[in-house]
């Protein structure tokens, strides 16, 4: 019945995508975060679940925009889901900024398909990824899915690969003159230091490890079944399908490097695994078969709090 019922998209749907997530916001604050609640916590709170309203509607903007699922709630419903099995994404910290940033860089770069402005979707692609890795340095490997996209898209000018750059190194300059002004060189210095870890003992916690493998395994099922049907699609969606499997394998590769693996950076997974969930669920003909797989990512998202 659940799959079934968010296989449309309208008002009720999101209504009820919405009370799915701020159930799981809910645990998170109350079972995970813990916070000492006074006025100025609830309202940071309230505060931070518009920002979350935001970024909902950025993923639904560039999955509709590029057509990289079909017409229903399953990319926003499997969204939900991830940042229900994942609560430590649903944090305010550097690395939920910079995410949040590069969904502005990821609107632009999946957009470049299009004949219009590419050199300025070029440009603040780069720009707004350069703002990203001003707070999270390993954020600046998105770099490459812009260059992807010049490539998956037949824009591929040399020019447009040094627009990207400049447009990166942007708001580096207008930061490291800001420090050389301010006397704070030090900033900028500490914004330098490329730091990595590959120590994943916090990984290794069942509530933590039960998502993580489950959805490991559902991704890779979700992107072979994807694979296939790229063969039967028209030629303008192929190439924004390629361009998802460079940037969930650009998202891993952050994970790998991130220095301190606090759970938080799967958050630059969710946008190509939400996609990729949602065309599995759509290409399960069986809908028992479909009713199933939803279950199971409601109770692996109930597994992050009770293991």
């Amino acid at each position: 019945m659940i799959a079934n019922f968010f296989k449309k998209t309208k008002p009720i749907h999101a209504i009820f995508i919405g009370g799915i997530f701020v159930f799981f916001y809910l645990l998170s604050i109350f079972l995970i975060e813990k916070p000492e609640f006074s006025f100025l916590t609830v309202l940071s709170k309230f505060g931070f679940s518009i920002v979350f309203l935001i970024l909902f509607f950025l993923i639904r903007f560039i999955n509709r925009k590029n057509n990289l699922s079909g017409q229903d709630s399953y990319v926003l419903l499997s969204l939900a889901f991830l940042f229900g099995m994942f609560p430590k994404t649903i944090q305010l910290n550097e690395v939920f900024i910079s995410h949040f940033v590069l969904l502005f860089a990821f609107r632009r770069t999946y957009s470049i398909q299009s004949l219009k402005s590419v050199k300025l979707k070029i440009f603040d692609s780069g720009f707004w990824i350069g703002i990203a890795a001003l707070f999270y340095e390993w954020s600046s490997l998105f770099l490459i899915l812009t260059i992807i996209a010049i490539i998956v898209y037949k824009k591929q000018e040399i020019r447009n690969c040094i627009i990207v750059l400049i447009g990166f190194i942007t708001p580096w300059f207008l930061f490291y003159t800001y420090c050389l002004v301010s006397e704070k060189m030090e900033l900028f210095s500490d914004r330098l230091l490329i730091e990595y870890s590959f120590v994943f003992d916090n990984y290794s916690s069942l509530n933590v490890l039960v998502p993580l493998l489950f959805m490991s395994a559902y991704g890779l099922i979700a992107m072979g079944l994807t694979r296939l049907k790229i063969n039967s699609l028209t030629n303008d969606i192929r190439p924004s399908l390629n361009l998802l499997y460079g940037h969930i394998i650009i998202a891993v590769t952050v994970l790998l490097f991130a220095p301190n693996k606090t759970g938080s950076e799967f958050i630059f997974a969710f946008l190509p695994l939400a996609v990729f969930t949602a065309n599995l669920l759509q290409l399960v003909t069986h809908q028992k078969v479909r009713e199933v797989l939803v279950y199971l990512l409601v109770l692996v998202c109930l597994s992050a709090y009770i293991l």
